[in-house]
């Protein structure tokens, strides 16, 4: 009997031992599975900001007044300056002239309006366009139209006021000069005319004289 209550008081022990292991086990793997899962749901989460920060769209979907076109796709709006930067003039202002004046239209022609061959006032024009539609564009937007459209075009601008005034100085001065010459020549042959009245008067008093 005494052996009897001996086994059953072991058995008891292992069962506890075991359920004891089993808990132990059951606990770190379960605050293992749980850590797991906060750590991918973290991931996820800095994954999807990343992804979030790094699309550059023109306009802020969520805030903006206005739309846009392709707004997140900067690809499409790179392959579209390419694709226009190699028609005439001509064409572009054709172009330029089909469309409206929604934040889309007004990219489109600022686009437009930088090829070589654009007239002064056209690229001027084309500032006035880009001025309008800053303000609604997100930071990063404004800076990328800033650095690889306006910035030059407004250097460009400047180059090409610099040049038209130079222009009108060096027309102002051949004027100047074509006067001047005009003027020497009239002197001129006002002299000779009173060199040929004194040679004259001469050539009669020493005629007097003989």
């Amino acid at each position: 009997m005494y052996a009897g209550h001996l086994a059953r008081r072991g058995l008891d022990d292992m069962i506890v031992r075991v359920l004891t292991v089993i808990i132990a086990v059951w606990s770190v793997s379960g605050c293992a599975l749980i850590e797991s899962l906060i750590n991918t749901d973290v991931e996820q989460n800095k994954t999807a900001e990343t992804a979030n920060s790094e699309r550059l769209c023109w306009v802020d979907e969520q805030s903006s007044s206005i739309t846009m076109d392709n707004n997140c796709d900067l690809d499409y709006w790179l392959q579209y300056w390419v694709e226009v930067d190699a028609l005439s003039w001509p064409k572009r202002r054709t172009l330029i002239d089909e469309l409206g004046e929604n934040a889309t239209s007004k990219l489109r022609k600022i686009f437009l309006s930088q090829s070589r061959g654009t007239p002064y006032q056209a690229r001027l024009r084309a500032q006035s366009w880009a001025d309008e539609l800053m303000p609604h564009l997100t930071s990063s937007m404004r800076s990328l139209l800033s650095v690889l459209v306006y910035k030059p075009s407004q250097e460009m601008l400047e180059f090409e006021s610099a040049l038209t005034i130079l222009s009108q100085i060096n027309t102002n001065q051949s004027k100047e000069l074509d006067e001047q010459r005009q003027r020497l020549q009239e002197q001129q042959q006002q002299i000779d005319q009173l060199l040929k009245i004194e040679a004259s008067m001469m050539e009669k008093r020493e005629g007097i004289s003989q």
